[in-house]
């Protein structure tokens, strides 16, 4: 049976996802040494991405169990990091060592958070 969970519950998913974005954002600009208002902007398009993933991916209404999760979380941060990375070629210029480090940071923190969050819905189906 999908999650299919209502409005209100994906909103508080997505804003928490954004808090966790700008969260993986300031860390790695502290050990990488970068500007964070430099990447502020690249936790702006990835949230805007992100949001646009969770719609296509149906991650919050159509998902099964915990591993479907994962694994279009998994597949929503490579798809928004090949993008990233080819806009990071042409436009925007923060190192791929900054970048890499925010999106292992961003699925370690996505990762736990639907890990947490679905637990008590998906108990028994690890």
């Amino acid at each position: 049976m999908p999650v299919n969970l209502p409005a209100t519950q994906i909103y508080k998913l997505n804003i928490i996802s954004g808090v966790l974005f700008f969260l993986a954002s300031f860390i790695t600009s502290l050990v990488t040494s970068i500007n964070f208002l430099t990447m502020l902007i690249l936790t702006l398009i990835v949230i805007i991405y992100w949001i646009l993933a969770v719609v296509l991916t149906g991650l919050y209404k159509t998902s099964r169990n915990i591993k479907q999760i994962h694994l279009k979380t998994v597949i929503s941060l490579v798809v928004i990091m090949i993008v990233f990375s080819l806009q990071q070629l042409m436009f925007i210029n923060i190192p791929f060592s900054a970048s890499s480090l925010f999106f292992a940071f961003s699925l370690v923190f996505l990762t736990l958070l639907h890990t947490v969050y679905f637990r008590l819905r998906f108990h028994g189906d690890w």
